[in-house]
């Protein structure tokens, strides 16, 4: 433990606004360059950058410089970014996922202050066009108003139609439980054909989604939308069993996705059995009693 607490403190991540904009204002969609810098020893096994969210802001482009140098290497990445949000904003941390002892650390940088301001200048005002003068007697308002109101008309009883049919398809079809509709997409995963053909991150994507899918309807979260972090917090507020199992396989799963990381064969054959395991043993009561 303390050679491995020696590693991570040697471990050095630090994100900036590139020197060149610190006096530059910036609008809304002007580009601008974040300089995150990572500095660890030889022979370390870190992840590439991630984040598990970007929103307001988005990536256009990515270039890194490695230098090694006495035992240490430095990553330097040159992101190239824009935001989409006016105001004072923060580019969120940079994450890493450090392997070290079969175990998986969680590395992040610090956030980025960035001032961000509107393109319309602020002593700018809506502007109107003068209209064109129109002569009397004129028809035109009455004619859009009778669209108007026969849209509205048409549209409330569409609306009314739509409704009515929907119920009637979900009595005709009833709702497929969460935990059958897992095993069934999980059995619909051509495996075998998808490790052969190399098609790992694929494999893996599918279970973290069919799994997000089953805890979203089984305990009633956004669990899709959510990165890994998010679902653990919620998993762990509700006191959710296998929260731990769960966090395992996400983290793995985030792995094989973010960081190219490449599992074993035999591990590869046991997602599936996992992601089952995990579904089954977290079913309801009522269901695992009638299944005894």
């Amino acid at each position: 433990m303390l050679l491995v607490f020696f590693i991570i403190s040697q471990i050095e991540i630090e994100a900036e606004l590139n020197k060149q904009y610190l006096n530059k204002k910036l609008t809304i969609g002007d580009p601008f360059e974040i300089i995150l810098t990572l500095t660890y020893p030889q022979n370390t096994d870190i992840s590439e950058p991630f984040v598990d969210s970007i929103e307001p802001f988005g990536i256009l482009d990515q270039k890194n410089k490695i230098v090694q140098e006495k035992g240490f290497i430095t990553n330097t990445y040159e992101m190239r970014v824009v935001a989409f949000n006016a105001g004072e904003l923060e580019m969120p941390a940079f994450l890493f996922l450090h392997t070290h002892d079969n175990t998986i650390d969680t590395l992040k940088s610090n956030t980025v202050p960035v001032a961000i301001t509107s393109v319309m200048p602020e002593d700018m005002s809506d502007i109107n066009d003068l209209k064109k003068a129109v002569e009397f007697p004129n028809y035109l308002p009455l004619i859009v108003a009778g669209i108007t109101l026969i849209c509205a008309i048409a549209g409330y009883f569409g609306y009314k139609y739509l409704k009515k049919l929907k119920k009637a398809r979900a009595i005709a079809k009833p709702v497929v439980p969460p935990w059958i509709e897992a095993i069934i997409a999980i059995e619909n995963i051509p495996i075998k054909e998808w490790i052969e053909k190399g098609l790992i991150k694929k494999y893996y994507y599918a279970l973290s989604e069919i799994l997000k899918r089953y805890i979203e309807r089984r305990f009633e979260f956004n669990a899709a939308e959510q990165t890994t972090t998010e679902i653990m917090a919620n998993l762990k507020l509700q006191k959710i069993p296998l929260s731990d199992d769960f966090n395992r396989f996400f983290t793995r799963a985030d792995l094989v996705k973010y960081a190219k990381f490449m599992p074993p064969q035999d591990e590869l054959h046991m997602a599936v059995q996992k992601v089952k395991d995990l579904v089954n043993k977290t079913k309801p009561e009522e269901e695992l009693l009638e299944k005894k």
